[in-house]
């Protein structure tokens, strides 16, 4: 009588574990949990961070990507589990705290009118966040960004701006008082203009050495970047990190390849 128990209790212990498909799935989470942990941490160790500059039709220009391009291209983004950051949030990186998963970064280089007509508006329908790294000396200059329109889109708290040095010029043919001039005298004016320090820098047309990066470093930048293709890595160092630039005639196929 015992054993015939026994046998009909095991039975329907069975039963029950079966039919509580929701129990072992949250069994299993719990197991996986720490290996997702991972997962992401090692999916940070290299972060997308996208080169754009005029968001505008010209098709003689490469680097001149179409609006409707554009929007597209931040729709996918958006759809496919991409967390836009800034440098500032970027700082987690250095310090190894966690960053959203898939993070990736926006940048515009040249501070160009249309980043405010064009791309502002789209990143703002799609709460999505950019850095745009202006030429210090051509903010308000014709067919550049003005300083209401640069104070406008970081209170917004989705656009972050950058330093593109005073004149865009190639800072590897400048002497030691131009460098000065064009690096910490640009950080200066855009941080007296916009109220707050600036951490993120970008070398015109990507042309740098190491006497441009020491002079980087002492102006207090904490990130810079190039135009050297692929994605950021630490190890590239936090002065010369890698960027995708995305061109004009790129197709969408193309593009989310590249992003899944």
């Amino acid at each position: 009588m015992h054993i015939f128990l026994l046998l009909i209790s095991m039975l329907i212990s069975g039963w029950e574990q079966e039919a509580n498909p929701l129990l072992q799935s949250q069994i299993e989470k719990k197991q996986s949990a720490p290996e997702t942990q991972l997962i992401s941490r090692l999916d940070t160790e290299s972060i997308p961070i996208l080169m754009y500059h005029s968001i505008s039709i010209n098709q003689s220009n490469t680097l001149s990507v179409p609006p409707k391009v554009f929007y597209k291209q931040m729709e996918h983004l958006k759809n496919a589990g991409y967390n836009t950051i800034t440098f500032k949030e970027l700082m987690s990186w250095k310090t190894s705290q966690r960053l959203p998963d898939k993070p990736i970064l926006i940048t515009f280089d040249d501070g160009y009118l249309d980043n405010y007509t064009v791309a502002y508006p789209i990143l703002k329908k799609l709460q999505m966040k950019a850095t745009i790294f202006a030429t210090s000396d051509f903010i308000g200059s014709p067919n550049h960004l003005n300083w209401n329109q640069a104070q406008e889109m970081e209170q917004s708290g989705l656009i972050e701006i950058g330093v593109h040095t005073r004149h865009h010029v190639d800072l590897t043919k400048s002497n030691q008082l131009q460098l000065e001039d064009e690096i910490l005298g640009a950080k200066q004016r855009l941080e007296k203009g916009l109220g707050h320090p600036i951490i993120a820098f970008a070398y015109p047309s990507g042309e740098f050495n190491q006497n441009v990066i020491q002079v980087v470093k002492r102006a207090g930048f904490e990130f810079a970047v190039t135009t050297k293709p692929g994605y950021a890595e630490k190890k590239q160092g936090y002065l010369t990190l890698h960027r995708i630039r995305i061109p004009g005639d790129q197709s969408m196929a193309t593009f989310i390849r590249k992003f899944p």
